[in-house]
């Protein structure tokens, strides 16, 4: 099924539904109770807090990476007081980040580019950091670092065609799944011929 204009949320519970590890999280609505998503938060020391409005305009929008349970009620109330949509997640910090990219999965072979340390996919999607730079054959062709070869062959099961994979790999297991590897994002790559 073909669903366009996915907002944030709904971008990252698609990573999931195709398999993907991706961050553990829940959304808050604006006018929804402490209730809500008391449980989730009581469970943490620490969160991410991201945001998002109901009609995107692709705006920047606030986001507080890593705060303490306690900050953390406040800076929600505040945020649904301003009618933003908030995305609370466990933390995930860059710190541990090996690398992030950004594959390109289209007709021709998976292209890979990658800012190795710390960090986040922004240095590569944004940025524009590229500290390493592969064209993977739809074949056997593998890279000499296991770490990549571990992502691609994720990435290459997918069913999907012309999108962009948003992705990390960390020194120790993360997210809903707890797998090094991390999925971030899969958007359309601008050709609109994928099922994005």
């Amino acid at each position: 099924m073909e669903r366009k204009n996915r907002n944030k949320y709904e971008r990252i519970q698609f990573v999931r539904d195709l398999g993907f590890n991706t961050e553990e999280n829940i959304l808050i609505r604006p006018k929804d109770s402490v209730e809500r998503y008391k449980p989730f938060l009581d469970k943490l020391k620490r969160c991410s807090i991201r945001t998002f409005k109901d009609l995107e305009d692709f705006t920047t929008t606030p986001a507080y990476p890593i705060q303490s349970r306690e900050k953390a009620y406040g800076i929600i109330d505040n945020l649904q007081k301003q009618k933003y949509n908030v995305i609370l997640a466990t933390p995930i910090d860059p710190a541990n980040c090996m690398f992030a990219g950004a594959a390109h999965k289209g007709n021709r072979p998976i292209r890979i580019e990658i800012a190795d340390g710390p960090g986040t996919t922004r240095r590569v999607t944004h940025e524009g950091k590229i500290d390493r730079d592969y064209f993977l054959s739809n074949k056997n062709y593998w890279t000499n670092d296991t770490r990549v070869n571990e992502c691609v062959k994720q990435i290459r099961k997918c069913h999907l065609k012309n999108v962009i994979f948003e992705f990390s790999y960390y020194k120790k297991p993360v997210g809903y799944k707890k797998e090094n590897f991390i999925v971030w994002e899969i958007c359309d790559d601008g050709s609109n011929q994928s099922k994005v």
